[in-house]
């Protein structure tokens, strides 16, 4: 339910421009004097909008229950990323991720990895109360070692933190997300540890 203001706005923002190029369009027919060159470049935007409009929508299956795609660790990890990153933005986390140097081919399961990585992020989302940046870097074959580096700051400088939310992932419930789907988490003080087998 976090994500899908972002999902959604990830739908409709390519639709939206796709309309604004249908108005330019009917404003280019309304003059009277158009050629076929003219038409040739929102033409061709409407095109994109809309190809990329359809990719997101049949990205969607990923989220059905039975859904049973894989996919490689590292486009799971970015594909959270993405859908986080502005929600902890509100909460001044900053995300800082590190690719591996040597890239798991290895698929996993998407929709499980994908639910308990956004899971581990909504812990930190939940968890931290003033400005922090999580170093996401995968220093070990099939793990990947999510560090809190906490920022300085003056009190009286912070801007109001959103409203805390009613459903706070704690971290038993991120354990059960995370065994739900085959997944193995380790706990520092600063830091957390997400494996996968």
């Amino acid at each position: 339910m976090r994500v899908f203001p972002t999902l959604r706005h990830g739908l409709v923002g390519p639709i939206s421009i796709a309309r604004m190029s249908v108005s330019i369009v009917r404003r280019l027919l309304s003059r009277g004097e158009v050629n076929k060159a003219m038409l040739n470049e929102p033409v061709e935007r409407m095109d994109q909008q809309l190809a990329e409009a359809v990719t997101g929508i049949r990205a969607l299956q990923t989220w059905e229950p039975e859904a049973k795609g894989t996919a490689i660790p590292a486009e799971v990890l970015r594909q959270g990323i993405a859908l986080m990153t502005a929600s902890l933005a509100l909460r001044d986390i900053k995300l800082d991720y590190v690719p591996s140097d040597t890239q798991d081919l290895d698929e996993v399961r998407h929709q499980p990895f994908l639910y308990a990585w956004l899971a581990l992020l909504c812990y930190f989302e939940d968890r931290l109360s003033e400005p922090a940046t999580l170093r996401i870097e995968q220093k070990e074959p099939k793990s990947v070692c999510v560090e809190i580096t906490r920022s300085l700051y003056d009190a009286n400088q912070v801007k109001p933190k959103p409203s805390v939310r009613a459903n706070i992932i704690d971290q038993a419930a991120l354990e059960t997300v995370a065994a739900a789907g085959g997944l193995r988490l380790t706990f520092g003080e600063e830091w957390v540890s997400f494996s996968w087998a």
